[in-house]
């Protein structure tokens, strides 16, 4: 163990790298401003970026042979998370939904293997592993829609940060016509005016941004279609103690559960972050990935745990078999080794984990607080980074219950419409 501990950040740190996205957006605060925001300083310069003209490649999509956002949803709920003595405290198998009224677009986050500027566009072992972690378990509430995009890679991606490139780059551009091809094609053809949630991680939440701020935030036909988006990971910006003006003027983040049409968005750490901290602040990785600069921004931070209707309860889902590779190694070191599994495809861990977003050292992050006995995720690679690797699992049951919520007031909002 104490080899991989040497050998790991060097790893993580690239993983961690290439898990960021093309930044900003809208965070948490009381009221919208009662005036229309200024518009923001752009930071970096977005191309203009055309669809792909390929065919969309999907990794999800309702009703085709072995999607694996259709698969068995069976879950061992343990009584304890203690790091020992774990028992059994009961097995659910929620269904999968029956024709659902919502839809779910969902794009994934860094997780490509590959070494040249761009991920394949093909569904291979590493996006089906994390397709089966973060997306599947949004078939109980959606039917999901998940493209395979050319993501930029984490050698790009680094390059990007490092150079402190001033306009996005060409591997961005590429992953983004993919992701903005694969929209256009649901809307032209399997939309039919339904609600639609959007749901990313990390890179993937940073390409939701980069097509809403496009696509959506300017646009109130495609807007009113919005049931919520869900975009962890991504050092959404909004004007300070506003919920929108960063990258969105007319999208906010959410204050209350069940409210349609808004963000969550949060970076989740277990212990104060530094001054050095990469996410919850205007910094590096903002302005790397496009988000606007100026101290009249700030990161966004929603709680999760909240605007599920949990009170601040987590409750964390995971898959039982680790991904493969290097994002295999990464889930296993997070839960410090100790990683729950169990003979059904999912487990939630026992224990109280809470959460609340706060502001601290000039960062807004949501703060995960364990109990005693309970295990203790580790921050990857670094302190700096916080939770970033995990914070998807951590949070899935309770952005599930999220998207339940918004779906119902979504639909309720619409139901003269229907």
């Amino acid at each position: 163990m104490s080899r991989l501990r040497v050998l790991l950040p060097a790893l993580m740190a690239l993983c961690a790298v290439g898990a960021l996205p093309p930044a900003a957006g809208a965070a948490p605060a009381a009221q919208a401003p009662s005036t229309p925001p200024p518009a923001a300083d752009p930071g970096l310069r977005a191309t203009p970026t055309e669809p792909t003209t390929l065919p969309t490649v999907w990794a999800c999509f309702p009703g085709t042979a072995d999607d694996p956002c259709e698969a068995s949803q069976r879950t061992t709920v343990l009584a304890s998370g203690q790091k020992q003595l774990r028992t059994v405290s009961r097995v659910e198998d929620d269904p999968l939904a029956v024709d659902p009224p919502v839809d779910c677009f969902y794009v994934y986050p860094t997780v490509t293997s590959a070494l040249g500027s761009n991920a394949p566009r093909r569904i291979d072992a590493d996006v089906r592993a994390v397709i089966d972690a973060q997306a599947a378990r949004f078939s109980s509430q959606c039917r999901v829609f998940a493209p395979v995009y050319r993501q930029a890679s984490i050698v790009s991606v680094g390059q990007s940060v490092l150079t402190k490139q001033t306009h996005t780059s060409a591997a961005q551009d590429l992953a983004y016509s993919d992701v903005l091809g694969a929209w256009r094609d649901y809307l032209a053809h399997d939309n039919h005016g339904r609600g639609v949630m959007l749901i990313g991680h990390s890179q993937g939440s940073g390409m939701l941004i980069r097509l809403m701020t496009q696509e959506m935030d300017a646009n109130p036909a495609e807007r009113a279609l919005l049931v919520g988006a869900i975009l962890p990971g991504a050092n959404l910006a909004v004007l300070k103690g506003q919920r929108l003006g960063g990258n969105f003027q007319t999208i906010p983040t959410c204050v209350a559960a069940g409210e349609p049409g808004c963000i969550t968005a949060f970076s989740t750490y277990n212990a104060q972050p530094s001054q050095a901290s990469y996410f919850g602040r205007i910094g590096v990785l903002s302005a790397a990935f496009g988000g606007p600069q100026g101290s009249q921004y700030e990161v966004a931070c929603t709680n999760p745990a909240m605007l599920s209707g949990d009170d601040g309860v987590l409750h964390p889902l995971l898959r039982s078999a680790l991904q493969p590779g290097v994002n295999g190694l990464l889930e296993a070191t997070f839960w410090n080794g100790l990683r729950p599994t169990a003979k059904t495809p999912w487990v939630q861990p026992g224990g109280r984990l809470t959460t609340a977003c706060v502001s601290e050292n000039g960062a807004n992050v949501l703060r995960l607080s364990v109990g005693p006995t309970n295990l203790q995720p580790v921050a990857l690679p670094t302190a700096e980074w916080g939770l970033h690797i995990g914070e998807m699992e951590l949070t899935l049951g309770n952005l599930v219950n999220i998207v339940r919520l918004q779906s119902r007031a979504w639909l309720a909002a619409h139901a003269d419409g229907a």
